[in-house]
């Protein structure tokens, strides 16, 4: 690597690793898990455990049943048994609810300041000892009636030369990968085009850059910057995969990480390498993209309007990411997206964990994605060296399409 282009990547690393924003970006993204979690809690914490006071109106039977099992259904079943009298005392708000079962039909009436009633535990209760009625009364053992009443059980899986595993796992993976890898890439896109946008703003608009150019060279500063954004980028991406690793060494055993241990079978090492380096090659893609559209910025109070085609574009895979549901891996549209530069991150690793892809296909998505940043940054390393000493009034997406068509194109446009 040429001198010059190391020492600018040095200190375009070093002075944002520096800096206590890049610390805070380390934790923005667990500040909703974390608030998540408090709050949870303290809802949880609060909440009241007081069982709902209920009178019963049913049969005496039915009645005698529910009271009997009352702790089961979180429930303090009264002595009242007159409906007029509980409507009268559900209308003080001295009781929680009442319950009327007549015809074997329920009616459970409650107000605005109830304690509140397990609707789906009740509902379950209800069915059962209802069904177990009509079994009496149609004269049928407990065995028929179990047989008669057992689902019909189906397992649905996905079969392939590899492996075989639950198509409700498969669905729940693609889901997640999609769209959490979406969110991710839009994410680090935004924060990492905003750093490197903002680097090139603030050595144009104080005037630096032309000193910066006389001791060094377009080319280094260019480079140096893309690649020491992009250290940043790995730094955070390998604290999380240290952090990543300690928690799954440390919760192997734990009953949680069982459970979703099915769920997780297809994501093999090579899987997580593919994608790791799919998503660095495409956030690298947009930061050359992101270093092309500041190149044109006058000060710092345009870098938002410079930024702006970046988000629109990283939005593309985001929107798709969001939208894809479970049933959409053989649709041809999303398998056209998945090899697009630019836009594969977000999809191909959910197709190659679900199998709709292949590793020869997942291998030549990546490789377009590479030749997509080369073709970038040497296109970008034309428009950076003509657009970062020029200094125009002009609406930035004007001048960036200025710069992007033909010669002959502009001519006979004018």
């Amino acid at each position: 690597m040429n001198k010059q282009i190391q020492l600018v990547a040095k200190h375009t690393y070093l002075s944002r690793i520096k800096k206590k924003s890049f610390w805070w970006l380390l934790l923005a993204p667990f500040a909703p898990v974390l608030v998540g979690a408090v709050v949870g809690f303290a809802v949880s914490f609060f909440s009241s455990d007081k069982s709902a006071e209920i009178a019963v109106i049913a049969p005496t039977q039915m009645r005698q049943a529910i009271k009997s099992d009352q702790k089961e259904l979180k429930l303090k079943v009264n002595n009242e048994d007159n409906e007029e009298k509980a409507k009268k005392a559900l209308e003080k708000e001295d009781i929680d609810a009442v319950l009327i079962i007549k015809d074997d039909q329920g009616t459970l009436l409650t107000q605005p300041k109830s304690e509140d009633v397990d609707t789906s535990k009740l509902k379950t209760f209800l069915s059962t000892l209802s069904l177990s009625e009509k079994a009496a009364k149609y004269q049928l053992s407990k065995e028929q009636l179990v047989d008669l009443t057992a689902p019909f059980k189906l397992t649905a899986k996905v079969q392939d030369k590899n492996q075989s595993k639950n198509s409700e796992a498969a669905d729940t993976v693609k889901q997640m990968l999609t769209m959490a890898i979406g969110i991710l890439v839009f994410v680090i896109v935004s924060i990492y085009a905003s750093i490197i946008g903002n680097e090139i703003a603030n050595e144009k608009s104080s005037r630096i850059m032309e000193t910066l150019l006389a001791a060094s060279s377009a080319k280094a500063q260019y480079y140096g910057k893309i690649i020491g954004v992009a250290g940043l980028l790995l730094t955070q991406i390998g604290i999380y995969a240290v952090a990543g690793t300690t928690a799954v060494v440390f919760s192997m055993n734990a009953s949680w990480a069982k459970g979703i241990a099915p769920y997780l079978s297809a994501l093999t090492p090579g899987f997580w390498f593919f994608t790791l380096c799919l998503i660095v090659i495409a956030t690298a893609s947009y930061l050359v993209i992101a270093a092309i559209a500041a190149s044109l910025v006058n000060d710092q109070s345009q870098i938002s309007q410079a930024m702006t085609p970046v988000s629109m574009l990283a939005l593309i895979p985001y929107v798709v990411a969001i939208s894809s549901s479970a049933s959409s891996g053989n649709n041809t549209f999303v398998k056209v997206l998945s090899y697009i530069p630019l836009m594969g991150q977000s999809i191909m690793p959910s197709q190659v964990a679900n199998h709709y892809a292949n590793w020869w296909q997942a291998s030549l998505s990546l490789l377009l994605a590479v030749v997509g940043l080369v073709f970038l940054l040497h296109f970008g390393l034309r428009l950076y060296k003509k657009n970062v000493l020029s200094y125009s009034e002009e609406n930035i997406t004007k001048q960036l399409l200025a710069s992007i068509l033909p010669k002959k194109w502009k001519q006979k446009k004018s």
